[in-house]
């Protein structure tokens, strides 16, 4: 087994693929904490055989973020039907999703089912089963459907109970039945607009027949419609493939990584690096797209120049691939907000943790307008109880993790009246001047810090300190910073 290193896996949710030494994925599994749930494979503690056995040929592990347990189940199952890792045959066994199935009856059912089959509908996959039970009463509430496996000779206790409409006694019409199945159909289809139009018209026709308690029922319904709304947790899928593109460039280099999007559910990763020149991009695109599939979707962070010349590159290509007579639909899309915007961050996290980096670190170097990616960052704030009790403060973090033990906290000395300048001044002071009178580790050089504006920062240096309360306290900190660099320097 090869020492795995897990101290800089991220603390999030995702999957994690272990390969032996010919790079062959032998075992695919997710976790909610991937840090904590990789670690747990290499502690000193007992492990039954196939674990220990599987633990044995691990050389290598690659690992995928996502936004939620949920989407982390739906990439699991997909990355194990592509890799067929035979671990998880041994391990886990076949995992089956849970629909909601329509049954082909006189009078429908809705029951829940892992196999589908052609004499019924279905709906789902639903990752999450609390969802599902809840669906499914939520929809027998609204509509009455019946529960019972063969229709009784008489009413049972749920049709007292007002959960059934009595289709066994003739209490509702086959038509009527059959009606609020459709209605129920078009709730797991997500078609709620018109269904809540038409709730509210009766509603309101209900209470203008001052019939109160038919409005109620009515009121009660619409709620139920847009609380399924909300809380549905269907794998809804698209009728098309995308791809998501995100790219970064660090120093001389650009970083891609592609998502392939099968009707909606994430099937697999890419990642390229090239040697970073201007027009890159485009040109990674046209090639990569020339001899892969090109979906009817791709999604990317910037529009990109000529980008109408590139799409009909890709709708011809795709048409002489596919032997099309007509000129098929390719989309490159840039999105500003919504879910699509939300891939692109998921997969430009994945880039950044692949580089060993915190995601949103190369989003603070850029917007402060840093020359360097910061390497250590510390804080500093003050705090008074109306001119009493005056303290300060500093947290630090390094290369985007929270590092708790260089914390520090500082009873204000200098100062006994509420003055945040002075505050700050004796606290950024104290900071850096005991570094350098304990010969401590100090920042690569000297600290060099503009403070153009309220804390807009510029640094030459991988050091980087903020502080908090405008511009009179920044550069009161931005010069306390150089005095006590300078020391260290010797200057």
């Amino acid at each position: 087994m090869t020492k795995i290193t897990t101290k800089n896996l991220p603390h999030k949710p995702g999957c994690y693929l272990y390969k032996d030494k010919s790079g062959q994925v032998i075992y695919v599994g997710k976790a909610k904490d991937l840090q904590k749930r990789i670690s747990q494979y290499f502690q000193k503690r007992e492990l039954d055989p196939k674990t220990k056995l599987l633990v044995k040929n691990i050389a290598d592990v690659e690992f995928i973020t996502t936004n939620n347990e949920v989407e982390a189940l739906l990439l699991e199952q997909s990355l194990i039907h592509q890799y067929q890792p035979k671990y998880n045959i041994d391990l886990r066994g076949d995992i089956r999703y849970a629909y909601i199935k329509v049954t082909d009856e006189r009078f429908p059912r809705l029951i829940t089912a892992r196999k589908l089959d052609k004499h019924a509908r279905f709906y789902g996959p639903y990752t999450e089963g609390s969802a599902r039970r809840m669906i499914l009463k939520t929809l027998g509430d609204i509509f009455k459907i019946r529960t019972c496996n063969q229709l009784p000779k008489k009413v049972c206790l749920q049709y007292h109970i007002g959960r059934c409409s009595g289709p066994c006694q003739g209490f509702i019409t086959e038509a009527d039945y059959l009606a609020n199945i459709k209605n129920a159909e078009r709730l797991l289809k997500g078609e709620t607009r018109a269904i809540i139009a038409d709730l509210s018209k009766r509603m309101t026709s209900a209470s203008a027949r001052q019939q109160y308690e038919l409005a109620k029922s009515y009121r009660d319904q619409i709620t139920a419609v847009k609380l399924i709304e909300e809380r549905q947790k269907i794998d809804v899928p698209k009728n098309f493939d995308q791809d998501v593109l995100n790219w970064l460039i660090v120093g001389n280099k650009i970083y891609f990584q592609l998502f392939n999007i099968d009707k909606g559910v994430i099937t697999s990763r890419h990642k390229f690096t090239f040697g970073y020149y201007p027009g890159v991009v485009e040109e990674f695109i046209n090639q990569y797209y020339s001899i892969n599939f090109i979906p009817r979707e791709i999604i990317i962070p910037n529009k990109l120049e000529e980008q109408d010349l590139i799409v009909r590159y890709l709708q011809e290509t795709k048409a002489k691939k596919f032997t099309m007579s007509y000129m098929p639909r390719v989309d490159l899309t840039v999105p500003q907000k919504g879910e699509k915007a939300e891939l692109l961050n998921l997969v430009k996290d994945n880039l950044e943790i692949t580089l060993g980096l915190e995601p949103g670190i190369l989003d603070l170097r850029q917007n402060l307008g840093l020359a360097v990616m910061p390497k250590v960052i510390e804080f500093f704030d003050v705090s008074t109880l109306q001119g009493s009790y005056n303290v300060g403060a500093m947290i630090q973090m390094v290369s985007g993790r929270f590092n708790k033990n260089e914390y520090r906290k500082f009873k204000i000395r200098w100062k006994e009246t509420q003055d945040d300048f002075a505050m700050m001044f004796e606290i950024v002071l104290r900071r850096y001047y005991r570094l350098v009178k304990e010969k401590k580790n100090f920042p690569e050089g000297t600290t060099e810090c503009c403070f153009e504006s309220f804390g807009r920062i510029k640094t030459r240096s991988q050091y980087m300190l903020l502080g908090e309360k405008g511009r009179g306290n920044l550069s009161t900190a931005q010069g306390k910073s150089i005095e006590a660099g300078s020391e260290a320097a010797g200057d």
